[in-house]
């Protein structure tokens, strides 16, 4: 009796962790759906002139202790929707490019900041270089990360870590990289902040 009792427990649990998996799987499928609209239409908006523009480009150089000279390209992409409330139409942000480029350091970063259709974090992408720990020592790596949120809650991530981006490998998150997912998080509500500071 105690073998049954636990086997079916076992059972349970796996296909408690199948569901939660397939579920997983269809709101990664959804965003990635979502991602791809959102590309397809900023390139439908900007390759055809009929279309009115709803973006802005920001240039930003500056300069950063401890790295020196940056030259920062931050694109907004946002769209037009009239709010009963207030009586008038209010901008809001659907997606966010940033290019940033160290001199000293001769290093590149790049981000991807996708909402969704209420303004929460839906999609982060990004790629850098940074040093991290290889037994003793520091190495210069390059990181890939892609992170998936539901309402604006972490539930799946993949981290690549490689010494180019051809090397690329799929690897656990290490606390330096955990970093960079904390900051990352951060910035969807400055950036959403910085539009809304400028259009509504």
């Amino acid at each position: 009796m105690k073998k049954f009792i636990l086997v079916f427990i076992i059972a349970i649990l796996n296909l408690t962790c199948l569901a939660q998996s397939d579920s997983e799987k269809a709101k990664i499928a959804e965003i990635r759906k979502m991602y791809n609209n959102e590309m397809e239409w900023i390139n439908t908006m900007l390759g055809d002139e009929a279309i009115p523009d709803d973006y802005i480009t920001a240039k930003v150089r500056h300069n950063h202790a401890g790295s020196g000279q940056s030259d920062e390209t931050i694109e907004f992409y946002f769209s037009d929707d009239f709010d009963e409330e207030i009586g008038s139409y209010v901008s809001s942000i659907n997606f966010v490019r940033r290019t940033m480029v160290y001199t000293v350091s001769e290093s590149k970063s790049y981000e991807e900041f996708l909402y969704d259709a209420d303004g929460f974090p839906a999609f982060y992408y990004t790629t850098f270089t940074t040093y991290l720990k290889e037994g003793d020592d520091l190495v210069e790596k390059f990181v890939e990360l892609r992170v998936y949120y539901d309402k604006g809650v972490q539930f799946h991530t993949i981290c690549k870590v490689g010494d180019d981006k051809s090397s690329l490998k799929e690897v656990p998150l290490t606390e330096e990289i955990e970093n960079q997912l904390f900051f990352g998080f951060l910035q969807f509500g400055k950036l959403k902040d910085a539009l809304n500071g400028m259009l509504n």
